[in-house]
């Protein structure tokens, strides 16, 4: 619904006068909408990457259990922690970044700001999306100590 509100906004702002105020406060307002609703469903992705790595994880002791053999689980991997920084971290400068944008529409001198804001924003981006690869890096690690557990207790019984 964010982003949706940035591309209404984006659309009002075509139809202004470039150049004029209101031109550039449109304009602060659907990049801070934009950013932040980009932020937002990125954060929603990390949440599903995060509950899947917890559901692997919890599922393969159950597996263990069911079987009767000693439960063995994968110490958690450092890049998980890495992950829910860096999703915290990217979440909270889109957030930052937004409000920044939002100061600089009553502020009358957008094109200051509008200079680093921009990147500050994609940085927030970028951050969030390394946080989704560590999780997805982190989910292979996962099922690959989960397929080699299988194997032994099939090959060993143990």
């Amino acid at each position: 619904m964010v982003v949706a509100a940035g591309l209404a906004l984006s659309i009002v702002q075509a139809n202004k006068t470039i150049g004029t105020s209101t031109f550039a406060h449109l304009g602060a307002a659907a990049a801070a909408a934009s950013f932040l609703g980009e932020a937002l469903m990125l954060s929603g992705i990390s949440f599903i990457l995060g509950t899947i790595l917890s559901s692997l994880r919890r599922g393969g002791g159950e597996v263990q259990e069911e079987t009767e053999v000693p439960v063995q689980t994968l110490k958690v991997p450092s890049t998980v922690w890495a992950f829910v920084g860096l999703m915290a971290v990217g979440l909270m400068s889109a957030m930052a970044t937004a409000a920044l944008f939002l100061v600089t529409t009553g502020s009358g001198d957008y094109s200051s700001w509008g200079a680093w804001l921009p990147q500050a924003g994609l940085f927030s981006l970028g951050v969030l999306l390394s946080g989704i690869v560590l999780a997805l890096y982190s989910i292979g690690d996962v099922l690959g100590f989960q397929f080699s557990r299988i194997r032994d207790i099939i090959t060993i019984g143990r």
